[in-house]
């Protein structure tokens, strides 16, 4: 057999609940209450921790003095002299009677003869009167025929040994500077010598050499 019991049905209720949340919350704030003192007896029984502060002066680092380097010590070096033995010392030679009697003596030294100095075949003969062999004569500069210029040109002129002209410059100017460049180098280029002559040789000479400029009347 199945017993069946009536089913009380829940019923909710609000105001109860809320008067049981209250009544619960003011003995919780009651209880709270009753601990604060305490709380801040016990913080303020606690021994307060005493900090010092000491400040560490900065220390500057210290600059060693660089080591000075020792003087280099001065060595002399001695230098034994070797003696040198000496050479041994020969009688003095003497002579007998007899010998004195042979010795000659010398004849006096002949003197020499004083010659005449020799004349170099390269050196020039200076002041040879040079004799032309070919010389043709210089045009008349354009310039100088402008400015109506003429006179005569003393040209020292060095010849070698085939009479060629190798050397010339000008000893006397004729007054007119394109007289005398012309007439130097007509004859350097262009004129030829007769070889001077030195004992029957051919030599260089050096001689004076007139050119001269004239405008027709």
């Amino acid at each position: 057999m199945v017993r069946t019991y009536p089913v009380v049905p829940l019923h909710f209720d609000p105001a109860r609940v809320a008067a049981w949340s209250a009544a619960i919350a003011l003995h919780l704030l009651a209880f709270l209450m009753l601990l604060i003192p305490a709380t801040y007896q016990a913080v303020t029984a606690l021994p307060r921790d005493q900090t010092t502060i000491r400040f560490i002066p900065k220390e500057e680092p210290k600059i060693e003095p660089l080591p000075v380097p020792p003087k280099p010590e001065k060595v002399e070096v001695v230098q034994k002299k070797q003696a040198v033995p000496a050479p041994p010392t020969l009688p003095a030679p003497t002579a007998t009677v007899e010998e004195a009697q042979g010795i000659i003596l010398p004849a006096a030294e002949p003197t020499a003869v004083q010659t005449a100095p020799t004349i170099a075949p390269s050196t020039p003969l200076a002041g040879a009167q040079l004799q032309y062999r070919s010389n043709p004569p210089p045009s008349y500069p354009i310039q100088a025929l402008r400015n109506h210029e003429q006179g005569t040109v003393l040209l020292r002129v060095e010849v070698d040994p085939s009479g060629q002209p190798v050397n010339v410059s000008i000893e006397r100017s004729s007054g007119s500077r394109s007289l005398d460049q012309a007439a130097r180098q007509q004859v350097l280029r262009h004129w030829r010598f007769v070889p001077a002559e030195r004992d029957g040789m051919a030599v260089p000479a050096i001689g004076m050499v007139p050119v001269q400029f004239s405008l027709p009347n």
